[in-house]
Formats: C-alpha cells, structure tokens, sequence
C-alpha cells in the first residue's frame, strides 16, 4: 500500500492507495491537527487502528523542509522523515512541502478539478501554484524533459503594496506584527488582520448582526460569508481587497517563475470564493506589471477546487518511490 499525508496547520488528513491507482483512496482519516502532539502520533494511531502494510510514504507538510526534516511554521511539531520510515517499516518515505505536494498534483487532476479564471495562450512551460488558507504556500514546477516541482517559502516575503490604501494597511500591520509578510494578508489571518483594518481605522463600520456572528463563529469565515451575499459592506470591502492582494502576489509568483504554463490556485479559501476571484480585480491586479504586463497577459490561471490536491500530489511521489521511479 501507499500511504500519504496532507498536514495542515489546522487538519491532517492521512489515506492509503492502492499501488496501481494513486489517484483514489483506499481508506482516507481526518486528523484535528493540534489534537496530536506531533505527525507520528497521528500515523500511529492510524496504522495502529488498520491493517496496512506500507510499501512507500510520502507527506506534504506546511512549514520548509531540509534534509528530511520539517519544523511546522503554524504548529510545534517537528516532523522527521526517518521516524516516519521507522513506524511505517519502510525505507521508501519522503517529507516535501504541502505546495510541492500540490504541484505533483497537477497532471493528474482532470477538467472537473478545475475552474478557469483566465484561459491565456496555452503554452508549454514553468508553472506556479499559489494557495492560501491557514497560511500562504507557493511553488513552482520546472519544465524541462518533464514537470520537476519544487517549493518555496515566498508567502513569507516582504509584502509590497501597490495603492495608498495598501501603504496604509502596512502601515497598520507594521504595529501589529514584527514582520509584515504576504501570509499576514492572504490567508484566513490575513483576512481578519484587512477587516480589523478597515474598522479599526474607521474606514468602514460592520453591521451589528456581523459583530454578533464574529463573536461566536470564526472570524474569517464570517467575513467571507458576509461578503458573498454583500449583507456587509465592511466585508465586503475586506475580500474586495483580498482578491486584488491575491491578484497582484499571484501575477508577481507568474513573473518570477516565467510561468507561461499557467498559475494554479489552491487552498481551502480560493474554492469557497470562486465569484469573486474570477472577476476584473483579481485579473487587473494579476496583470498589472508595468512594462511586463503584456506577458503575464497570456498567463492562463486556474483555481483548483479539490481539496485532495495536495494529498493526491503526496500519493503520486510515493507512487514514484514504490516503482523506483527518479523524484529529483
């Protein structure tokens, strides 16, 4: 059997696949992330609870990794690639990062997995996938003789804002946070961190019932919610500015990269906003590069709305490692 991971900062969801078919659960577990201490109390209690035998692992992990090891940027967990082969009993067990998982995702995801915000010219090339939901992830795929996909840590870059509003936002954020970087605006975080903004600095008042519901729900959820059926306008003025922030970082990973092969979205945020990211301010900021933005024009740009992509992705490298097939 295969066995894959998807660890999140707030859920781990951990599955096995058959050899032959690593686009397809066998059996598949949900994992309250902070329930468990680290990811090896989460796969033993998941091996511990069924009879499978383990011919090669991989897991996509939120956080950077090196050498094997990942510690957790949203969680105090240090996840080792060599414990990992202990309790599974193989030899054949890799960590990579949650983006890199996704970007091995991206060949087997078929049309219906997709939605299409921008079709562009489509041509062979580098691919960039961007996702933002606990935090921010982004990575590239390589196009060389095949698709080689890599991860980064550039949710974590210097933020660069792009109006007066957004220099005023940084400004903001600069009080709240020792380092403002793109996670602290795109993520579920960075949605409440923009609304906070908006309010605090009296630019926009919410209604009285969204108060009430952000006292007893989460926040971010709220927000969005409020802002899909326009009932808010401080919310809406929040993910009106979301989406553009999410354009503009988009397009810059699209320059980056060159990625002519398109720009993949993901995460769990981007499927629950399809309306507002396929629309003029995601694209105009997306394409909003100076002397550079006839190129990102051709840039096609995809959501992915699975949320399997990044275990999927994780299945697919320990598909590779069972049949001894080159990774890297």
């Amino acid at each position: 059997m295969l066995l894959a991971g998807d660890i999140g900062g707030t859920k781990t969801v951990v599955a096995v696949f058959e050899p032959e078919s690593p686009q397809k659960p066998l059996h598949e577990q949900t994992f309250v992330s902070r329930d468990y201490s680290g990811l090896t109390e989460i796969v033993t209690q998941y091996l511990g609870e069924h009879d499978f035998s383990i011919d090669a692992a991989c897991f996509g992990v939120a956080g950077p990794v090196s050498q094997g090891q990942c510690e957790t940027i949203d969680l105090p967990w240090k996840v080792d690639e060599a414990e990992l082969g202990k309790l599974t009993g193989s030899s054949k067990v890799r960590v990579i990062n949650d983006l890199e998982a996704m970007a091995w995702s991206l060949e087997n995801l078929s049309k219906d997995d997709l939605h299409c915000i921008d079709q562009g010219h489509d041509i062979a090339g580098n691919r960039g996938v961007i996702a933002a939901g606990t935090g921010l992830g982004e990575a590239g795929v390589w196009y060389g003789q095949w698709y080689h996909p890599f991860a980064s840590e550039g949710g974590h870059a210097d933020f660069s804002p792009q109006s007066h509003e957004e220099d005023a936002l940084l400004s903001f954020l600069r009080n709240k946070f020792e380092h403002v970087s793109w996670e602290r605006v795109l993520s579920g975080p960075g949605i409440e961190n923009i609304y906070e903004f908006l309010v605090n600095t009296y630019r926009e008042s919410p209604t009285l019932e969204t108060v009430k519901r952000m006292m007893q729900e989460d926040n971010a959820a709220v927000i969005t919610s409020a802002a899909l059926s326009k009932t808010c306008m401080a919310c809406v003025k929040t993910m009106e500015i979301f989406v553009g922030l999410y354009g503009a970082e988009a397009g810059n990973l699209a320059l980056k990269l060159m990625a002519t092969g398109g720009i993949y979205i993901g995460g769990g945020i981007a499927p629950q906003i399809l309306s507002l990211l396929d629309s003029d301010i995601f694209r105009d900021a997306f394409t909003h590069k100076g002397r550079l933005s006839s190129v990102i024009d051709n840039v096609p740009v995809y959501v992915i709305k699975t949320n399997k992509a990044p275990l999927l992705g994780a299945a697919h490298v320990a598909h590779l490692l069972a049949t001894d097939q080159p990774i890297y």
